[in-house]
């Protein structure tokens, strides 16, 4: 299963879609209207939700276990 998980990520892995400008000088709602617009940011979101329902779902599974 690691084996598999491993070819697909790296299959998967893509150079990174930056995008132009610098957002330090963004305030808080445009950050967040960014965060929520840009492509790149949304799958990292999503990826991040992912992976913290999965760890969640195996965590739950070994605290039943037990």
């Amino acid at each position: 299963m690691r084996v598999t998980f491993t070819a697909l990520a790296a299959l998967a892995a893509t150079p990174a879609l930056a995008h132009e400008g610098h957002h330090e000088t963004l305030a808080l709602a445009e950050q967040v209207g960014h965060l929520l617009t840009q492509p790149d940011h949304v799958l990292a979101t999503a990826g991040l939700v992912v992976l913290a329902v999965t760890g969640r779902w195996f965590w739950r599974r070994a605290k039943a276990r037990k």
